[in-house]
């Protein structure tokens, strides 16, 4: 690429991260942050249907 087509305030700092666009570390923080968030999400669901279970199964044998 020619050096005088590339637009220098595009290159700089804005905001303590280079440049104003998305960045692939931006991207892959925020894939694992959602990937994350859905794991949390599953064993919370998980663990309240385990819980819900168990003092329905002790309601009735009890």
């Amino acid at each position: 690429m020619n050096d005088e087509t590339i637009d220098p305030a595009t290159h700089e700092a804005v905001g303590g991260r280079a440049g104003a666009g998305q960045t692939e570390h931006d991207t892959v923080r925020r894939l694992s942050r959602v990937a994350v968030f859905g794991l949390v999400r599953g064993m919370a669901a998980a663990t309240g249907s385990a819980l819900i279970a168990g003092v329905t199964w002790w309601i009735r044998d009890h």
